[in-house]
């Protein structure tokens, strides 16, 4: 037996304690009573994943562990044991993916582009990636509808008249308005593998930040590394695309800065240790959230003084994606952060110098970055 044999041996034995793990918590995240499983590691290129009720054996193939994310290693369990539901408490035997099948997907909170038949699931993983989240039943309908308000601004009449006539009708055949055109969005969950297997007081302190003010909902989360057998924190943001595209953003910009900043002044609090340092960054943490809670209250007041969009009440999408939130994490904690005694200095000077951060968003890569700090 060889030393590279041996150590994935090693590893496949680490891999299947983990997705033993993996699947009681998803029992107990979605409230399933499934019974443990026979879990195997297969040496298969062709098909990623099977599910056998005879022998209740589940299979995963070495190669969809090695070459993907682990969350994907996810979605293709889940994908087998929505088949493991249906065998053992729908009383369905075969491996159909059917009207039952898609209950039992709908039931583990499983993406759309897994509950698909087919051997090999990686056809699936482009466009999992691609999409990040369910598409919206309507969306193909709804991008026409807009192409077609578009051609309603053409300087040619009859064109324009023709175009609105056809979006009437299309809006009118699907039971659509104006208004839900509007606020359609498409939900996404994007997830941020921080590498480390702890989450120091300053991140969770941007997760927080990220939550109230970019319209998102942020989780602290953890995802497991099969090459190094551990598991590490995660930060997920899930909201609209836009929204979590620009929170993303914010907590690269953020983490960046932070570390840049204090580079720059840890000469002015030597002898401070750890301590000064997590206080810097608390404290530009909390001067960067002054300037966006002014802004808020500036653009609130502006709000009020225009007439209404016309578009659902903001309640209405505030429950779309708690709803959304729900289906991916049904079994939400929340825990009371910890005091923490500061270094006074550092934090007031630190609360001065993140009250003038200013946060540009994202530009082409062809572009010169414009994310400032001090003047």
């Amino acid at each position: 037996m060889t030393e590279t044999t041996i150590i994935e041996d090693r590893l496949h034995s680490a891999w299947l304690s983990q997705l033993i793990r993996e699947h009681q918590n998803i029992c107990y995240q979605y409230r399933l009573e499934l019974r443990e499983p026979v879990f195997r590691i297969s040496r298969s290129r062709r098909q990623l994943g099977s599910w056998s009720a005879k022998e209740r054996l589940l299979t995963l193939s070495h190669f969809l562990i090695v070459e993907h994310p682990w969350a994907l290693t996810i979605q293709v369990l889940k994908h087998e044991m929505a088949h493991q539901l249906c065998s053992e408490c729908f009383g369905v035997n075969e491996a159909g993916h059917g009207e039952l099948f898609r209950r039992a997907c709908h039931q583990l909170g499983l993406d759309e582009s897994f509950q698909r038949a087919g051997a090999d699931l990686s056809a699936h993983f482009s466009e999992h990636q691609a999409l990040r989240g369910a598409t919206a039943p309507g969306r193909r309908i709804i991008e026409k509808v807009r192409k077609l308000l578009a051609l309603g601004d053409s300087d040619n009449e009859h064109e324009a008249a023709l175009a609105m006539q056809r979006a009437c009708e299309l809006l009118e055949r699907h039971q659509l308005d104006l208004g839900s055109l509007a606020q359609e969005q498409q939900l996404i969950h994007r997830s941020i593998n921080t590498g480390k297997q702890k989450l120091p007081a300053h991140r969770k302190v941007i997760c927080t930040l990220l939550g109230d003010h970019f319209g998102v909902r942020v989780i602290c989360g953890s995802t497991y590394l099969p090459g190094q057998d551990c598991v590490v924190k995660t930060i997920e943001l899930l909201g609209p695309e836009e929204n979590v595209a620009i929170a993303e953003h914010c907590y690269h910009f953020l983490e960046n800065r932070l570390e840049m900043l204090w580079q720059q002044n840890r000469h002015r609090f030597a002898g401070g240790g750890l301590r000064a340092r997590n206080s810097y960054f608390l404290g530009i943490l909390a001067g960067f959230r002054q300037q966006l809670e002014e802004q808020r209250r500036q653009e609130v007041f502006a709000a009020t003084a225009e007439p209404s969009s016309g578009l659902l009440p903001v309640e209405q999408a505030e429950q779309r994606l708690e709803d959304f939130v729900g289906w991916r994490f049904p079994r939400l904690c929340r825990r009371k952060a910890r005091p923490r005694q500061m270094h006074g200095a550092a934090y007031q000077q630190a609360v001065t110098t993140g009250r003038k951060l200013q946060l540009r968003r994202p530009v082409e890569a062809s572009q010169e970055a414009k994310l400032l700090g001090e003047s």
